[in-house]
């Protein structure tokens, strides 16, 4: 055949693609996994939304997976664990059992898998968002420097320090439990920054729980959407985030914000890639977590800019 008429294959990218893209878009995971191939990703996540139904069936030993993201299987939707308050931050003993039994779940779905981490959401301080909801809305409005803006900042900020210690609590004594029982099969817990401010862990509360243990058992999955929406809400700068603990990331949740919406393909919002690669540790696996609505062109787009601004590299 002449090279000229044949057909290039995509590159393959030494990166991962979550599962939230399947939502809407595949009848089955399996038609996922195809799917996310053919765009050069070399490994999945399995996100919160897939339970065991989704799973029974799919040939594992054509995947490669790079991490689970608890709660996965999610059985128990993570709507019933929070409405339920079943979370590892849950000052209730019997409730944060609860939480804990779902991430041990999780540990088991990666033991099985061969995936080295698990993706762990360590709880909230306060399940009312409302207060942050008015400010994202007031931002959106563009009245982010308003004194209505500064006083709900404030108000949200003294809630949250009023009730974080009792919730941290929870969480050290739940992941000294995980620790040990995910040592069991050789899984890394990696703890994710969050979306809103009143989830655990903000940056001073991740250097305590990332004391808990070495970064061969415990680490840090930086979500640079979170890290970039809450900067853009004027509390903690994404910057903070990677030089902090740039040393103890195990994974990063890769994809950009347009103001303060988040999960977009790299490339169609606002979030300084070049930055962000410059702390990203070799080993690190890259995931994609992308809404939906992307398209698979604004995906491979998206590959493309992250490897021209160093985030990933060629298979």
């Amino acid at each position: 055949m002449n090279s000229e008429n044949a057909v290039q294959e995509p590159p393959v990218w030494d990166a991962s693609l979550s599962t939230m893209w399947a939502r809407k878009n595949f009848a089955t995971l399996s038609d996922f996994f195809v799917a996310a191939r053919r765009l050069g990703f070399a490994s999945i996540e399995l996100n919160h939304h897939v339970d065991s139904t989704m799973l029974a069936g799919i040939d594992r030993s054509q995947v490669q997976f790079s991490s689970v993201h608890e709660p996965c299987p999610a059985d128990i939707s993570t709507e019933t664990l929070k409405e339920q308050d079943w979370l590892i931050s849950a000052q209730d003993d019997e409730k944060r059992w609860q939480g804990v039994q779902a991430v041990k779940r999780s540990i088991d779905l990666a033991n099985d898998l061969g995936a080295g981490t698990i993706v762990v959401h360590a709880g909230n301080v306060l399940a009312d968002i409302t207060l942050e909801k008015k400010m994202r809305l007031l931002y959106k409005a563009k009245r982010k420097p308003t004194a209505e803006y500064h006083t709900l900042k404030d108000e949200l900020q003294n809630m949250r320090a009023a009730q974080a210690e009792l919730r941290l609590d929870a969480v050290k004594k739940s992941l000294i439990e995980l620790l040990d029982y995910a040592s069991r099969f050789d899984i890394r817990l990696g703890l994710e920054n969050r979306y809103h401010y009143a989830d655990i862990p903000v940056p001073d509360e991740m250097e305590m729980l990332l004391s808990l243990a070495g970064p061969d058992q415990l680490g840090f999955i930086c979500d640079v959407g979170h890290a970039q929406t809450l900067d853009q809400l004027g509390f903690y700068p994404l910057q903070e985030w990677l030089e902090r603990f740039s040393t103890r990331i195990v994974g990063v949740h890769l994809h950009d914000v347009i103001g303060v919406d988040d999960h977009y393909a790299p490339g169609l919002g606002e979030i300084d890639f070049n930055k962000v690669a410059a702390f990203l540790p070799k080993e690190a696996f890259r995931t994609l977590e992308l809404q939906p609505k992307n398209t698979p062109e604004q995906i491979q787009t998206g590959l493309m800019y992250l490897f021209e601004h160093n985030c990933i590299d060629p298979h």
